[in-house]
């Protein structure tokens, strides 16, 4: 029988995907794309961010939350407005959001040039988000020249200030490009402490795939679900309804995670930070359970 819900699920793909005739401009990186690559050494994003400015904070928070009142919001000119008259002001997450609707022609005319523009202008002030989306367009060749070099050094600058979504892809190509896995792992884990679920899963797929370790590929796994990532509590279903890598079939607990996937279909912004103490790991039948805390696995209940 058809599981229509894998078969609906897609891999996701970077989000800057598409490409239109503007796309291969001549603009070139800035000086700081060219920094020395150094040793990783795990950074939190939060510790790299600037203040903002509470009145504009404020107002920022408003637009925002009249955006997402309605889906799609028939007022997109008057929200890119206001997230320009923010961003000019030198509110960044502000300006992050218009450079996004730049991207995408959202409330205005589309232009990957002016994406470019904000996003540098993040960049300039060491914002980690903005070097991470301009490795992202350099490496698809969207208004920068397609640098692959360039946008390596991007991804490893913003991963260095700690964006989590640089840090996922650097962990990616290490482990599945250079075959480098004790870099690409520690990429992944550090994403991972900062509850970037993508980096959970990751994980819970490397020690499956890589090493076997299913009692510590499950443990990843659910934390990415308890994050809110559907596409790991669909993982935690199918093993115990299927009895998938020497698990015991478990009806009962399958269950359980299908009510909670059915819960995130409706509302993809769930996050259940106690899954792990509602829904305990069962002990494999032959590599225990995996204790975070002194990572082994252990067999003793």
């Amino acid at each position: 029988m058809i599981n229509f819900k894998k078969v609906s699920l897609l891999i996701a793909v970077l989000f800057l995907s598409a490409c239109n005739s503007e796309s291969q401009g001549n603009s070139s990186m800035t000086d700081k794309s060219t920094a020395n690559i150094e040793p990783f050494v795990c950074a939190f994003e939060k510790d790299h961010l600037p203040e903002v400015d509470p009145e504009l904070e404020k107002q920022y928070q408003e637009v925002r939350a009249y955006e997402k009142k309605q889906i799609p919001n028939k007022d997109e000119v008057n929200i890119t407005n206001r997230y320009q008259l923010l961003a000019d002001q030198g509110h960044w997450k502000a300006a992050s959001q218009l450079a996004t609707r730049y991207l995408y022609g959202k409330g205005t005319e589309q232009s990957y040039f002016k994406a470019v523009e904000w996003f540098q202008w993040m960049a300039d002030r060491d914002i980690p988000l903005g070097y991470y989306n301009l490795a992202v367009m350099a490496e698809k060749g969207l208004a920068l020249k397609e640098d692959k070099e360039g946008a390596w050094k991007y991804y490893h600058r913003a991963a260095q200030f700690g964006n989590p979504q640089a840090q996922y892809r650097l962990g990616e190509i290490y482990i599945y490009i250079k075959r480098e896995d004790d870099i690409g792992v520690a990429y992944h884990r550090c994403a991972e402490q900062q509850e970037y679920r993508n980096s959970a899963d990751a994980l819970g797929s490397f020690y499956q795939i890589a090493e076997e370790n299913y009692p510590k590929a499950l443990y990843y796994y659910q934390a990415a679900a308890a994050l809110g990532r559907i596409n790991s509590m669909l993982t935690l279903e199918g093993v115990f309804r299927d009895g998938d890598f020497g698990y015991e079939i478990n009806e009962t607990l399958a269950d359980k995670y299908d009510k909670l996937y059915d819960r995130l279909d409706k509302n993809p912004d769930l996050k259940f930070p106690n899954l792990s103490e509602m829904l305990p790991l069962p002990h494999h039948p032959t590599l225990g359970r995996y204790n975070p805390e002194t990572d082994q696995n252990e067999m003793t209940e």
